[in-house]
């Protein structure tokens, strides 16, 4: 048989052609394996990121639900109570701090002598004292010189008239007075309520 070759530069070394298609099914094998590895490696990773963050949720989960079944467990009106129990407990401190002897020593010093004291009533409120204090008087001049007479020593202010009344049975007035109190410091000297200007004539 004749053979020919038709092309114009005859080729006839067809054993290095072989050897180079060996060489590149081998590279491309080689490639396939390697990045086949890689894709494992891969979802390994992927499946473990997944199983670690489906473990985290679980775990939230759980402390979201007992962190709630604390909350429904707490008794609100102890709570309530506790806090009442508290502010009441701290009022009684405050009132055990307040000095009786401070506060009468300036009432003596600006109560008037048509004005009678009857009643005073101390209470504690947000850190601050507020008195009530129920007095007598011939006339209504006199309780409002109480009043000034009070708002001058400045251990009083916002010194109101909460209650006024008539008394028919003596000719009288009854007034509920109600007043901030700032106690003087401790071994403090007393403030003197100034004295009203007279009136001179030449």
């Amino acid at each position: 048989m004749l053979k020919g070759n038709l092309s114009t530069r005859p080729f006839y070394n067809e054993r290095l052609v072989g050897l180079a298609l060996v060489g590149l099914v081998v590279l491309a094998a080689a490639a396939t394996f390697f990045n086949a590895r890689a894709l494992i490696a891969l979802s390994n990773d992927r499946a473990a990121l997944r199983g670690r963050v489906e473990q985290d949720r679980a775990e939230a989960a759980r402390i979201n639900g007992e962190t709630q079944a604390q909350q429904q467990s707490v008794d609100r009106a102890t709570l309530r109570l506790m806090a009442a129990s508290t502010h009441e407990a701290n009022d009684l401190i405050a009132q055990r701090t307040f000095s009786w002897t401070a506060f009468f020593g300036l009432i003596e010093r600006t109560l008037p002598f048509d004005v009678r004291l009857v009643a005073v009533s101390p209470r504690a409120d947000r850190g601050q004292f507020r008195v009530q204090m129920q007095v007598i008087a011939r006339d209504l001049d006199d309780i409002d010189a109480f009043t000034a007479a009070l708002l001058g020593t400045g251990a009083f202010k916002d010194v109101v008239p909460t209650e006024q009344r008539s008394r028919p049975e003596d000719g009288t007035y009854g007034a509920l007075l109600e007043a901030l109190y700032f106690p003087p410091p401790a071994g403090a000297a007393p403030s003197r309520p100034a004295a009203p200007a007279k009136d001179v004539r030449p």
